[in-house]
């Protein structure tokens, strides 16, 4: 599995160049990582919103409306903990699994949300 070439970002780790991108759904924000080197060799994770209250309002039939704001900004520091994660978890660059899914990764990383 390949990533698309736009939008990739790019980081170092252990000395081992990747790529990375983010997409976003209405429930999740979901994380892939190819090592430059085995492009067929994908980590997938995801990540809720973390969406905080910024505002309330009254609606004409008398019901609340809320809006939210994004807390969280999936950055070099998220995926460089979530390498190395997979890595602690036997996953390698070079071996022989596709695509090594983490799943949600909230609690396994330090996301920094205020």
């Amino acid at each position: 599995m390949t990533l698309p070439k736009k939008g990739l970002r790019n980081i170092t780790v252990d000395n081992i160049k990747y790529a990375w991108s983010t997409t976003g759904t209405d429930d999740a924000i979901s994380l892939s990582i190819i090592p430059m080197k085995q492009q067929n060799r994908v980590i997938t994770a995801y990540f809720e919103y973390h969406s905080k209250v910024t505002h309330e309002w009254i609606l004409p039939d008398g019901g609340k409306g809320q809006g939210a704001k994004q807390k969280i900004v999936i950055t070099g520091y998220i995926v460089r903990q979530v390498i190395l994660h997979a890595i602690a978890k036997g996953w390698e660059a070079t071996g022989n699994i596709p695509v090594f899914n983490l799943g949600w990764m909230d609690n396994d990383v330090d996301l920094k949300i205020e």
